[in-house]
Order: C-alpha cells, then sequence, then structure tokens
C-alpha cells in the first residue's frame, strides 16, 4: 500500500492561535492541529480549518514561528 506524503503550512489565527495544517500529496486539506493548554499538547481540531477560512485575522508564518508560539502557549518543548 503507497504511504500518502504530508506536508505542512502554518498560520496564526486572531495574532495569538498558532495552527498547523496538514495537506495530502494532491493537496487537499486533511485536518489541523492546534496547542490545548488543559492537555499540554497539540491536538487535532478541523474547525480551525473553516476558522481559518472565515477570519479576517489569518498571517501564514514558518515552522520555526509555529513552534516558539506552540511552545510559549504549552509552556514546554513540541520535542
Amino acid at each position: 500500500m503507497e504511504k500518502t506524503k504530508v506536508t505542512y503550512e502554518y498560520f496564526l489565527l486572531g495574532e495569538s492561535v498558532p495552527v498547523r495544517v496538514a495537506f495530502n500529496d494532491k493537496g487537499m486539506k486533511m485536518g489541523a492541529e492546534v496547542p490545548n493548554r488543559e492537555k499540554g499538547e497539540l491536538v487535532q481540531d478541523a474547525t480551525y480549518l473553516s476558522r481559518l477560512e472565515r477570519s479576517f485575522e489569518v498571517e501564514k508564518i514558518t515552522e520555526q514561528q509555529f513552534r516558539e508560539k506552540a511552545e510559549s502557549m504549552l509552556g514546554k518543548s513540541l520535542e
């Protein structure tokens, strides 16, 4: 069975929420991950896909910026 290649793009929603969006090898959105303070980890939350499309406050960011924002929100490293 052929494995699907996943790529990511990173966004900042509303100047505060870093969002990582996963795309399949055909460029279709597969899901989104955001930091969850209560769980202390990244969680999948597909509702952010529509939030990104509807919001006027969306900025594309780098992977490093995503990591820094997420780690700041979680209070720990993503490693």
